[in-house]
């Protein structure tokens, strides 16, 4: 399966959200904003899966489509 820019680009950004948080982490944050970090970085997984099964459901249906009508 081929993901658009627009999938690469989102995990590409929830990985530079996790890289985030560890840095903070190591570096002793704050607990708070270290919880408001990993609430973005948690957000921004949830929007991810989000448009994952939008992809896939799409796909599904353009294979569904293509066998109905023989191609």
């Amino acid at each position: 399966m081929e993901y658009p820019k627009s999938i690469q680009n989102r995990i590409k950004r929830v990985g530079g959200q996790v890289e985030g948080v560890k840095k903070m982490i190591l570096q002793g944050e704050s607990g708070d904003k270290v919880m408001t970090q990993l609430q973005a970085s948690i957000s921004s997984l949830e929007s991810l899966k989000t448009e994952l099964i939008k992809q896939q459901m799409k796909e599904s249906m353009v294979e569904d489509v293509k066998k109905s009508l023989g191609i």
